[in-house]
């Protein structure tokens, strides 16, 4: 009963353990709450109460309505719906086996159920909790199916026992092949398991990181839930992002790589990577721009491309609930892709198809970096709507926003630059805003008066707001001042993860700015990027301005914070030297450093110069240098012979006093003379059988031995119950003999009246 318990409760363990890891990669928690209930009630009303299960045909006509129920949507055609559809029957046939009555079948199939469960988490997006419950998964289903072998072992000899109507004495022995009671399952047997895990764990790894790759694509799961974009829109009202944007969930992943270089290295700064152009506002709400006459077309690259100065952005973006694909403008299609669209109406780039509910990489050139620095400049082209980026909103003409007028006014006056100057103009406004001291940054929500506009309300009184409220007024202010401007919504970010070489772009990352429109004659020289690509000289372009206050939006620190950096860095190991890892990084992590070990070895050791000097250094310190080159050679080759069988002998010598410690230690000679004295009971055994004329014959195994002389006893003395008791003291002494383990007192006195029975 103490081992069937114990069963119960790991197979209840093993089963919700499957659930949790399936849910954590459909990003859902009912599954794993609907298991882990099912398999705690199970234990209690079905397992140790009895008091409910479910029959036979019962059970039956639940599975075909969970078979109805989870495979309702399947698709031939659809992979996701098909993983998702499976993973619903999954756990509704393993909550019906839970509450059924069990036995060997039943525990099986809630083992194979489980497995099932984990390959179809591995379809979805894996993470180091996964990778750590996937440990804990493998040391669960170690220790189950070691309880379940002993289970069946148990129940083959319950079996054979009672047909041969064995007396009770003699069944508490022999119900468990290593012995009765707790003895099977006790701190050596789980110290086994303990052992043989880590000893998995330790294979593994070397496995997994030392047999090559031959493919180029890396193990990311096939089917990514499209996770909500919290922190971008394609429409900015103000106030709704506040608090919602401190999501560390990670949108993408961004590397610049510049022709000649190996490694991606960090920009200078931060980077921009613009969404989605806005345009239009009027009364706390921005719209995308007007659409155009130019619509939409696949992504191809040009026929004429610049030769030199482009850099390009590898960007991997995780599946979203949004098509908006971002980038570092201008941007250059380095290749025909049909999985991306250009929306020239809206200024966008959009991922259509498929690839939008997965991870979808797509790499653009850029001529904006520069020496390692994002240019603030993005030239005009055909597809902007300038005409839009001047007008204040609409329906309020002349007199709209009077006090953000009267200030961006003010403000224009005290700086003295004439209009001309729209570059000195605008960089003005955005330094008076961000440093003015006036204005705060604040994820907080802030109240605001109904009857202003939530920029009036800003600018005259409750001065503290997120970037959208910092971008919206200087957007607005420099149109009051006839300088067309837009504001434009993607990410910002500055967080370079080192391990793996790329920008992590995180939902917290979401920011608005600025961009204003200057003529060709208005751009300083030093701004311009691409000049054999873009025309300066002839279209102007858009200036990059950001008035949110410099630090705003950085992460506050909290106590945990070192904490959270750790773990961020413990991802970033897992994510890009486990989950991600492929041919090329495993060649530029695991087989480059140890070929060039390997060689700086060799030719420390094959250098004849090195070898030169360790010799004179030996002669000189051994003073020899005085005798011949061949004699000191025969000295040094002497002493060198006696110095490595000196270090041999000790070594040897070591390891006998080490292993003559270790069996002091653990009472080694005890348990020898121990098991002299208990391994007599089978000298003791044979010798009653010689008696009869039942000898072991050579090459005949000890149980073979057993099983013939039982079957001898009972045919020469007519009595049955005599058959298997040569195997009971058998199976104790294959316990100490074999097992190493000696007798406990309900063992011994099996075994003694068992001898007992056969002298008699």
């Amino acid at each position: 009963m103490y081992l069937e318990r114990l069963l119960q409760i790991n197979m209840a363990a093993l089963a919700a353990l499957g659930a949790l890891l399936l849910g954590m990669g459909q990003q859902s928690a009912g599954a794993p709450l609907a298991v882990m209930a099912a398999a705690v009630l199970s234990v209690w009303l079905t397992d140790v109460s009895g008091r409910f299960h479910l029959g036979k045909w019962t059970s039956n006509a639940l599975m075909l309505l969970a078979a109805a129920y989870a495979l309702h949507d399947f698709s031939p055609f659809g992979s996701e719906l098909q993983a998702l559809g499976f993973a619903r029957l999954l756990v509704c046939l393993q909550i019906i086996l839970l509450f059924q009555r069990k036995n060997e079948r039943t525990y099986w199939l809630l083992v194979m159920l489980s497995l099932l469960q984990v390959v179809v988490a591995a379809l979805f997006s894996l993470g180091i909790m996964f990778g750590v419950l996937l440990v804990v998964y493998m040391l669960l289903g170690f220790s189950a199916m070691t309880l379940l072998s002993l289970h069946r072992q148990g129940e083959l000899h319950r079996r054979v026992h009672k047909e041969a109507d064995v007396v009770e004495w003699g069944a508490v022995f022999a119900s468990l092949p290593g012995g009765g009671g707790q003895a099977a399952v006790g701190s050596a047997l789980f110290g086994r398991l303990e052992r043989m895990g880590l000893v998995t764990l330790g294979l593994t790894a070397v496995l997994f990181f030392a047999l090559p790759r031959f493919g180029q694509v890396a193990w990311r799961g096939a089917v990514v839930h499209p996770q909500p974009m919290v922190g971008f829109t394609d429409e900015v009202q103000l106030g709704e992002l506040g608090n919602i944007i401190e999501s560390r969930e990670e949108v993408m992943r961004v590397r610049f790589v510049t022709d000649g270089e190996d490694d991606p290295k960090p920009l200078h700064g931060e980077v921009y990577l613009q969404g989605a152009v806005l345009m239009r506002y009027k009364r706390g709400l921005w719209h995308v721009a007007q659409p155009t006459q130019h619509g939409s077309e696949p992504l191809f690259r040009p026929r004429y491309f610049p030769s030199s100065g482009v850099v390009e952005q590898q960007i991997d973006i995780a599946g979203m609930n949004r098509d908006e694909l971002f980038f570092v403008a201008p941007y250059l299609a380095m290749r025909d892709n049909p999985f991306i669209t250009v929306d020239h109406a809206r200024n966008r780039l959009l991922r259509t198809g498929l690839p939008r509910t997965r991870q979808f990489k797509y790499t653009l050139g850029t001529t904006a970096v520069v020496d390692r620095v994002q240019k603030p400049l993005t030239p005009y082209n055909k597809s902007n709507n300038r005409l839009g980026a001047w007008s204040l909103p609409s329906g309020e003409g002349a007199e709209g926003l009077p006090n953000l007028r009267a200030l961006a006014d003010r403000w224009m006056a005290e700086s003295g630059l004439p209009k001309e100057d729209r570059h000195g103009r605008a960089k003005y406004l955005e330094r008076r805003l961000a440093a003015s001291g006036r204005f705060k940054y604040s994820l907080v929500g802030q109240e605001r008066d109904p009857h202003l506009d939530p920029i009036e309300d800003f600018i005259t009184k409750h001065p503290q707001g997120h970037c959208e409220y910092f971008a919206t007024a200087l957007t607005l202010m420099l149109r009051s001042q006839r300088i067309p401007a837009r504001l434009i919504s993607g990410y910002k970010c500055d967080q370079w993860n080192a391990v793996g070489g790329y920008y992590q772009v995180r939902q917290m990352h979401a920011h608005t700015w600025v961009e204003a429109y200057l003529k060709p004659d208005q751009i300083p020289d030093d701004l311009k990027h691409g000049g054999d690509y873009w025309n300066w000289e002839e279209k102007g372009g858009w200036l990059r301005l950001d008035p949110t206050p410099a630090g705003a939006g950085a992460a506050e620190e909290h106590w945990y914070s070192p904490f959270r950096r750790g773990m961020d860095w413990i991802e970033s190991v897992w994510s890009n030297y486990v989950v991600e890892l492929d041919c090329n990084r495993q060649r530029d992590a695991i087989y480059k450093p140890i070929v060039a070990a390997a060689e700086k070895s060799w030719r420390a050791v094959s250098n004849p110069d090195r070898w030169r000097t360790i010799f004179n250094s030996v002669s000189v310190a051994l003073y020899l240098d005085h005798l011949g080159r061949e004699v000191r050679w025969a000295l040094l080759g002497l002493i060198g012979l006696l110095a490595a069988a000196l270090l041999a002998g000790a070594g040897w010598m070591s390891w006998r006093l080490a292993r003559r410690l270790r069996g002091v230690w653990a009472g080694n000679n005890a348990a020898r003379s121990r098991r002299r004295v208990k391994v007599e009971f089978y000298r003791r055994f044979e010798a009653h059988l010689a008696q009869r004329g039942i000898v072991r014959a050579p090459g005949q195994t000890q149980r073979e031995f057993a099983l013939a002389a039982g079957a001898r006893l009972a045919a020469v003395t007519g009595r049955q119950g005599l058959e298997p008791l040569p195997a009971v003291v058998v199976d104790a002494f294959y316990r100490v003999r074999f097992g190493r383990r000696p007798l406990d007192d309900p063992q011994a006195w099996t075994v003694e009246e068992a001898l007992r029975e056969l002298g008699a």
